[in-house]
């Protein structure tokens, strides 16, 4: 549905262009980003606003924003299963409880996940360099630790889901 309206409104645009400087393929693209993050944006602050947990929702879906940026992740195989899963996980994210060893685990495995698959699936899609990934990496690995100071049960949580989208579950190759 999102990639048929993406691909509608691209269209249109660049009939009703004459500057044509970007083409519809990249209009899509981006259009369909803009809506799947829009809509995940909206669902999962409008479902915190109703079960009460709208600030925990807020700090998740900002701390896996920010995160998922840095260290990047692999893609679910369309744009409604990837709103319905980030919604679901990021408004159960207040819900999951952790002890104070619990943090630290997630913590810990969440930085060596890092360090070990970052950057996923950004690569040859962006024009940052290697350097740049690096950093970010680095800058990613450092936000997760920083959680051992802070002990926050829904930083520990948001970043350890993130976390696991840069592992490839498909098997074979891993993919840059």
């Amino acid at each position: 549905m999102i990639n048929s309206i993406s691909a509608h409104i691209s269209g249109y645009i660049y009939r009703n262009n004459d500057r044509g400087h970007v083409s519809q393929d990249v209009m899509k693209f981006a259009l369909i980003g803009i809506f799947t993050n829009s809509l995940t944006i909206i669902l999962s602050l409008c479902i915190g606003l109703i079960d009460g947990k709208f600030q925990e929702t807020c700090i998740a879906l900002a701390a896996m924003a920010v995160i998922r940026m840095l260290a990047g992740g692999y893609h679910l195989p369309s744009p409604e299963l990837c709103i319905v899963a980030s919604t679901v996980a990021v408004t159960a994210v207040p819900f999951i409880p952790l002890s104070d060893s619990f943090i630290y685990i997630f913590a810990a495995v969440s930085a060596v996940v890092i360090w070990i698959y970052a950057p996923v699936d950004m690569k040859n899609k962006t024009r940052i360099s290697d350097r740049s990934f690096q950093i970010m990496k680095y800058s990613g690995i450092a936000l997760v630790l920083s959680n051992l100071l802070v002990q926050s049960d829904i930083l520990a949580v948001s970043w350890f889901i993130v976390a696991l989208t840069l592992i490839s579950f498909k098997g074979g190759e891993v993919r840059d």
